[in-house]
């Protein structure tokens, strides 16, 4: 009986996520996009009404932390910061975008927002 605990027990230690963070947005039609980056601490700009479907993006003030669009199409914003002009700190994963497909903005994935100090 001990050895089956120790062995469930160094089974259940050994275990682990070495793959990575599990995506959980834009997984839809069998796609399954991949992360290809993740952002961590970055400041921007909410932008609403955009791209024709009275959406918001994300737009961030730094080069270095977007993508290759620019901007961020957030699957999962808050309502609380769907206000035009808003200033946030924000974290999340980039996913990949197809050649096929007419996106106007990269596609992203919030995992933290906060309201910038003003």
């Amino acid at each position: 009986m001990k050895a089956i605990i120790l062995i469930l027990f160094f089974l259940t230690v050994s275990c682990s996520n070495d793959d990575g963070p599990i995506p959980g947005c834009y997984q839809e039609e069998s796609r399954n996009r991949r992360i290809i980056h993740i952002i961590k601490e970055a400041t921007g700009t909410m932008l609403g009404q955009q791209c024709g479907d009275g959406s918001f993006l994300l737009d961030p003030d730094s080069e270095n932390q977007s993508g290759p669009l620019g901007q961020f199409y957030p699957c999962n914003l808050l309502e609380e910061f769907q206000v035009d002009g808003v200033r946030v700190v924000f974290s999340g994963y980039l996913y990949e975008s197809f050649d096929t497909e007419d996106i106007c903005a990269d596609l992203f994935e919030i995992t933290e927002i906060r309201l910038a100090d003003q």
